[in-house]
């Protein structure tokens, strides 16, 4: 049987599990080789079907990388939702800290694909993959502001700038995820927990008088 014929006689499945199998394939492609291998005869071949199948589901180019996108932007924001704590609130906002750091980093390690799309992407990048991200960057930067302030209000540093201490939290989480994907083995979520907990403590302790 020929290659052609092979990939016209695959199996059926429902659209919605299609759906999610062909970005599953966009994925891994776009993640091994970069955007412009994004096309649709590439993600065809790569999932072993005919061309056909994929422009039956996405209609064109354009759709499978909005659909991959947003489905991307689903999981990342799924996996910050799940490491942000629920009320009421620990104590310390060491705990609120180390807890939600170290669970966003097992989930970066779970899903590396997703974060590198997002945090590390390839030379050739299409102006909405970085537009998207920089919009996401500030609707979380607005989410997590009153909580920051919060932990500020908490270790008596009520006087810094909730909203740049936002900010530098924020671009602090994102550099250690691409320690994450990049020196998984140096920089264990553990480490990287463990360091914002004692620069917590370091800042509720305040700076040390000179004798």
């Amino acid at each position: 049987m020929t290659e052609t014929a092979r990939r016209r006689y695959s199996p059926r499945r429902p659209r919605a599990e299609r759906r999610e199998q062909l970005l599953e394939v966009a994925l891994s492609l776009v993640d091994r080789d970069g955007f412009g291998a994004l096309t649709m005869e590439g993600v065809a071949r790569e999932a072993d079907l005919a061309k056909t199948v994929v422009y039956d589901t996405f209609g064109k180019r354009e759709d499978l990388l909005k659909a991959l996108l947003s489905r991307e932007q689903e999981r990342a924001l799924g996996s910050l939702a799940a490491a942000m704590p629920e009320p009421p609130l620990p104590e310390e906002p060491r705990e609120v800290l180390t807890q939600s750091l170290a669970t966003l980093l097992a989930a970066v390690r779970e899903q590396p694909g997703t974060w590198r799309l997002i945090l590390l992407p390839p030379e050739g990048t299409p102006p909405v993959v970085r537009e998207t991200v920089d919009r996401q960057r500030e609707v979380l930067v607005r989410q997590i502001e009153p909580m920051v302030d919060w932990g500020l209000r908490r270790i008596g540093a009520a006087g810094l700038d909730a909203e740049l201490a936002t900010h530098a939290l924020v671009a602090s989480c994102e550099n250690a995820i691409r320690l994450t994907l990049t020196q998984p083995e140096r920089f264990p979520p553990e480490r990287l927990a463990g360091f914002a907990a004692e620069l917590v403590s370091a800042m509720a302790r305040g700076p040390r008088t000179r004798g």
